[in-house]
């Protein structure tokens, strides 16, 4: 989540702050937080991980939520070593797992138990469901989770979509899209990204299937606010053509 809002931005920061707390810890001081019940970490690439050292340090967390646990990655085992430094405690996640609080239910779509890899198509993808709302969260996966995801024929239809991997052109296949049926769709990205992202056809393919794609690098913070029945919109920044 972390690096994520600021990926294709990093030479706007100061370089001796890391963006863990320059982008999600000042975001959450400023709304008064001192304590988090979780961290989820979607997967072991640095854009997604690092981050989250500083939100481990800089707050009182009361656990992680993880997937897969690589042993010979740099980036997870930084962060297994601030787990500890912390005396944070971390719960795996699999695919088939639900997890309540209060009303709000979140079902762990994939990655499926198996092998201890963490790269994009291991991503921790989410549906929140509260009351008859529903968002889904997918991390950086690509074309082969996407496929695997939409042959198990479970419901992936969500009125927000958190748009895969920046809007990379190597996610959000026709298939997937069709599959979400989204309202919105959120693309968490730099302005400037030196990766192409988000790709204009990617942009476009949301948009033929009816979703309104805002874009971070364009909108600021987006924020989705619900009560279950209605749905709210509000963007730092407003969207200009």
């Amino acid at each position: 989540l972390a690096a994520e809002q600021a990926e294709g931005g990093g030479n706007l920061l100061d370089a001796t702050r890391r963006i863990g707390e320059t982008v999600v810890s000042e975001y959450l001081w400023w709304r008064g937080l001192d304590q988090i019940d979780y961290v989820l970490v979607t997967h072991a690439d640095a854009d997604h991980i690092d981050g989250l050292n500083d939100v481990l340090k800089n707050f009182s967390v009361r656990g992680a939520l993880i997937a897969r646990a690589p042993r010979d990655d740099p980036e997870f085992a930084k962060f297994s070593e601030t787990l500890k430094q912390t005396n944070t405690h971390a719960e795996k996640l699999q695919a088939g797992d639900v997890i309540h609080f209060g009303d709000v239910e979140l079902s762990v779509l994939s990655p499926p138990a198996g092998r201890e890899t963490s790269a994009n198509n291991d991503s921790v993808v989410l549906r929140l469901r509260f009351g008859e709302r529903t968002i889904l969260l997918t991390g950086d996966i690509e074309e082969d989770a996407e496929k695997s995801l939409v042959a198990t024929q479970q419901d992936l239809r969500a009125d927000v979509v958190k748009v895969p991997h920046h809007g990379s052109k190597t996610s959000s296949t026709e298939d997937f899209v069709r599959a979400t049926a989204a309202q919105i769709a959120i693309i968490s990205v730099g302005r400037h990204s030196i990766f192409g992202h988000p790709h204009k056809e990617v942009v476009q393919r949301w948009q033929s299937h009816g979703a309104t794609v805002l874009i971070t690098g364009d909108c600021g913070t987006i924020s989705i606010i619900t009560n279950g029945t209605d749905l709210r919109l509000k963007t730092y920044i407003e969207a200009t053509d």
